[in-house]
């Protein structure tokens, strides 16, 4: 694509030759002849030794003796370019014959469902969705309009996913909750007969895991982005515009508010709530209620200025202790008991 359309598309100005750009790079990608967006003066000189093709830079910064665009947000800006250069190879409205869709699920228009997926009874895809190979749609569940599920997602009966939504390779939305009971030596499973709701626009990394609720329904808010591997058990209800980064568990009744950060390998125990605008730092463990929004660090969990101060105190802690034996020991010898 020239680069007086990507100027055009992304509401930039070009400055320079309006070369044929047929790759996107980065500061990390060390990809030669790429269009490469920078923020500052000091990564702009960085990128000049990967001899990028042109740059996009912010306005009022002027790269020498290469094509640039300037724009207002570079990252915005390369967002777009990145959506342009995008590879998509979804064949809309086919419903392959090696797919197998039940007569009772209803299709909207222009979904497209590839071989190997199944559609149970009673499942409705809305407008422009796109199963991808291998899913399971069970009955009665339900997947809103534009939405991917990409291969190996498997959506349990009842279960309802918003529309915008993309789910990675591997997600179970709706498996059991962990319900168990124990008398007398005899465990029994307690029925899991809720579902999950899932809002609009929401991002489910692969392998991750938002057990249905016991009764009711576990729910997942507008706009949170869930990375690779998350397990959300039954009956959390995780609010707006959340994001919940790796390996993180969350036991059952979590209440989490909107706008609520939490990074990889958090434990959170069930039946707390967590007030929006927190953010918990990586590998903390969340054992009360979060009541105001603050950043928070360490298991237990404190916030994090008050766990930076006990953690660096804890170098003193060997002296300290050597003080206080040679303390009882003079108070010792006068005949004080300590």
């Amino acid at each position: 694509m020239r680069l007086s359309k990507i100027a055009e598309m992304i509401n930039g100005k070009l400055h320079g030759e309006d070369l044929e750009i047929d790759k996107v790079g980065s500061l990390d990608s060390r990809e030669e002849d790429a269009i490469i967006y920078v923020e500052d003066e000091k990564k702009m000189i960085a990128s000049l030794s990967l001899k990028p093709a042109a740059l996009i830079v912010p306005d009022g910064l002027k790269p020498e003796n290469i094509p640039f665009i300037a724009v207002d947000d570079p990252r915005r800006a390369f967002i777009r370019v990145l959506e342009i250069f995008a590879p998509r190879n979804v064949r809309k409205g086919v419903v392959h014959d090696e797919a197998f869709v039940d007569p009772g699920a209803q299709l909207g228009d222009n979904v497209s469902v590839m071989p190997g997926a199944v559609v149970l009874d009673g499942a409705h895809i809305d407008d422009n969705s796109t199963i991808y190979p291998n899913c399971v749609i069970e009955e009665n569940a339900r997947v809103g309009k534009n939405t991917i599920l990409y291969s190996g997602v498997i959506l349990r009966e009842r279960c309802i996913v918003g529309d915008e939504c993309i789910l990675h390779a591997g997600c179970v939305i709706g498996a059991d909750g962990y319900g168990f009971y124990e008398k007398e030596g005899e465990i029994i499973k307690i029925p899991q007969i809720g579902n999950v709701v899932i809002g609009d626009r929401v991002e489910i990394g692969s392998n991750c895991c938002i057990d249905r609720a016991t009764v009711g329904s576990t729910e997942v808010g507008n706009d949170t982005k869930l990375d690779n591997m998350v397990h959300i058990a039954h009956n959390v209800r995780v609010g707006e515009k959340c994001y919940i980064i790796a390996q993180t568990g969350i036991s059952g009744s979590v209440d989490i508010g909107d706008r609520v950060t939490i990074a990889g390998q958090v434990g959170i125990v069930d039946h707390v709530s967590i007030a929006e605008g927190t953010i918990i730092m990586a590998q903390s463990g969340i054992h009360n209620n979060i009541k105001k929004p603050d950043i928070l660090f360490g298991t237990p969990a404190r916030p994090v200025k008050e766990h930076h101060r006990i953690h660096a105190s804890l170098k003193f802690l060997p002296d300290l202790l050597k003080r206080v034996k040679k303390i009882e020991g003079a108070l010792k010898e006068k005949g004080i008991d300590s």
